[in-house]
């Protein structure tokens, strides 16, 4: 991705791109990037069966746009009450855990984060926290599945 390494480094080697975001960055991208087969989606949360409507949270993220995940908990209806971004891939140390539950503890809202930050708990505070799981969504993908098909035939 285009935090991780020039856009037209990483392109040199795609054969097709998944392209991620809204309709001006979509557009933007389109315009730029004119010769590589390109494929939209989006991240979307995975329905579980929780309602996040009104329900208190203190959500946390050590991911590249954390307010990316702040505003799908906004999405969904969560009252985050208190959020704390840290930097992608940040270690959570036992002093940061401490920190974030008596945070939360203080404003009574539960701790809520990313798939990718829970991978990274110690199993010990796991129960701590609720996840909120995101799954890539294609617009067409059995276009896209044409495509891999074409790639290795």
């Amino acid at each position: 991705g285009p935090l991780r390494e020039p856009i037209a480094f990483g392109l040199n080697r795609a054969d097709l791109v998944i392209s991620i975001g809204d309709d001006a960055a979509q557009a933007k991208f389109r315009a730029d990037w004119t010769a590589i087969e390109t494929f939209r989606g989006a991240l979307k949360p995975l329905k579980t069966g929780m309602d996040w409507q009104g329900f208190r949270v203190f959500a946390f993220a050590g991911i590249v746009r954390p307010a990316k995940f702040f505003t799908t908990l906004n999405l969904l209806g969560a009252n985050i009450v208190d959020s704390r971004e840290f930097g992608d891939h940040a270690p959570y140390s036992p002093q940061i855990l401490r920190r974030l539950e008596n945070d939360a503890l203080a404003v009574n809202a539960q701790l809520v984060t990313t798939e990718k930050d829970a991978a990274r708990l110690p199993a010990s505070f796991l129960p701590k926290v609720l996840t909120l799981p995101v799954r890539l969504v294609l617009e067409d993908d059995s276009r896209l599945a044409a495509a891999i098909d074409r790639l290795f035939s």
